[in-house]
């Protein structure tokens, strides 16, 4: 993706990889702002370390990881999700909010390398507020 690589973080060089969630946490109360309130909220807890990464995701995005040349860690993950988000183009072009069930909000961005690539994010509220990886493959439905 142009504009978008994935630099190890210091704090990743030699990191263990945080442990898997048992499960999905619960639906988040309280209604987001504007899809830029929302950008802003993502990247401000992705910089904090405050996400978790479903095993699906984890499964899934290893491969895709892998393929573009980087090591397939969580923090990978996570630098290549900031980094689109931090990407205005893509940012105004691929993000939109979907609904996951029970009026929870995630967010999305949709062929964001330009090979199918399907990010769903959520913001978790409760004590400490989170961003779960929900998804990060290739869409079933790009035709590449």
């Amino acid at each position: 993706m142009a504009g978008c690589s994935v630099q190890p973080r210091d704090s990743e060089r030699g990191e263990q990889a945080k442990p898997l969630a048992l499960e999905e946490p619960a639906a988040m109360s309280g209604g987001e702002g504007s899809l830029d309130d929302v950008r802003a909220e993502l990247l401000r807890l992705l910089r904090a370390d405050d996400w978790q990464i479903t095993e699906s995701a984890r499964r899934d995005g290893g491969p895709i990881l892998r393929a573009m040349g980087v090591l397939p860690t969580d923090g990978a993950m996570i630098e290549y999700i900031t980094s689109a988000l931090e990407d205005d183009v893509l940012f105004r072009r691929k993000f939109h909010e979907v609904t996951l069930g029970s009026e929870e909000k995630g967010y999305v961005m949709n062929d964001v390398d330009g090979k199918g690539l399907y990010i769903k994010l959520k913001i978790e509220r409760g004590r400490r507020d989170e961003v779960w990886v929900l998804s990060f493959h290739v869409s079933i439905h790009h035709r590449g």
